[in-house]
């Protein structure tokens, strides 16, 4: 299987870009022609794919705007994953899940992931510790570790120091994780929001090679030119409603398209 980074960095180097495309379907949210069809996120997550995958460095897929209707909503998921590796089998697909158990639980998550939907990567919860990472790893996953996430209330729990030396929590998260990188190597990255571009630019520093999963450009308010300069090329700066509901319109895959071929355009300026 070609691991999570390889496909990344060579999609990233063709397209110059770092855009990973988010699929977040909320149902009510949906255009109309989608929530007229017989199954509306399969309408809704076909039309994405097909119109958006030339500009995808990544696809970002939250399991929760599927999970939440049941067998209708997995289904559509396991469609859409089928449909990704057959339309663009070059781009990774990191499904965001934010799984977090007991280490023989993980082992369930990461058999469901990694050899039922056979993704390639996917975001967990460190909370519980190192064993609750490694059956992940250990089957060959590509995780993005919870670091410092993008909405208003992180700072609750990331930003308390620790008393051991004094780093911020979310800092000693980042250290753990490259530590634990050195017996899986290239498995391994940290999900940093886009709202805290100093934060990126400290983080980038001291990890120079880490790989970023950076959500909270686009509709969270994340400054892309701020977001590049910090994260440097080992990134994957994610846009999800701010491309793919970007119209409620019947054209709303063309619009889409069009959405994600100007962020395409602005990395390409941004990319060095």
């Amino acid at each position: 299987m070609t691991s999570f980074l390889t496909k990344f960095h060579s999609r990233r180097d063709k397209l110059r870009s770092l855009l990973c495309i988010g699929i977040d379907p909320e149902l009510e949210k949906l255009p109309q022609v989608c929530l007229d069809s017989k199954s509306p996120l399969v309408y809704f997550t076909e039309t994405i794919v097909r119109y958006t995958h030339p500009y995808a460095v990544s696809w970002k897929p939250n399991i929760a705007f599927f999970e939440r209707l049941g067998t209708e909503g997995y289904f559509a998921l396991e469609h859409m994953v089928h449909l990704m590796k057959e339309i663009s089998p070059e781009v990774p697909i990191l499904m965001d899940a934010k799984r977090g158990d007991l280490a023989n639980t993980s082992k369930e998550y990461a058999k469901y992931f990694f050899q039922t939907l056979k993704v390639d990567a996917l975001t967990v919860n460190p909370y519980m510790g190192r064993d609750s990472l490694l059956p992940y790893l250990d089957l060959g996953g590509t995780i993005f570790v919870l670091g410092l996430t993008s909405n208003s209330s992180s700072a609750d729990f990331q930003k308390l120091k620790t008393n051991a030396n004094g780093l911020y929590l979310y800092e000693e998260v980042s250290d753990q994780m490259v530590r634990l990188g050195e017996s899986y190597p290239g498995q391994v990255g940290l999900v940093v929001g886009g709202t805290h571009p100093s934060e990126i630019q400290s983080l980038r520093n001291r990890h120079p090679n880490l790989c970023f999963l950076i959500p909270g450009y686009g509709a969270q308010g994340g400054d892309l030119d701020a977001i590049m300069k910090a994260s440097g090329k080992e990134a994957l700066i994610n846009s999800s409603r701010g491309i793919t509901m970007s119209s409620l319109a019947e054209n709303f895959g063309e619009v889409a398209k069009k959405k994600a071929e100007e962020v395409h355009l602005q990395m390409n300026q941004l990319f060095s």
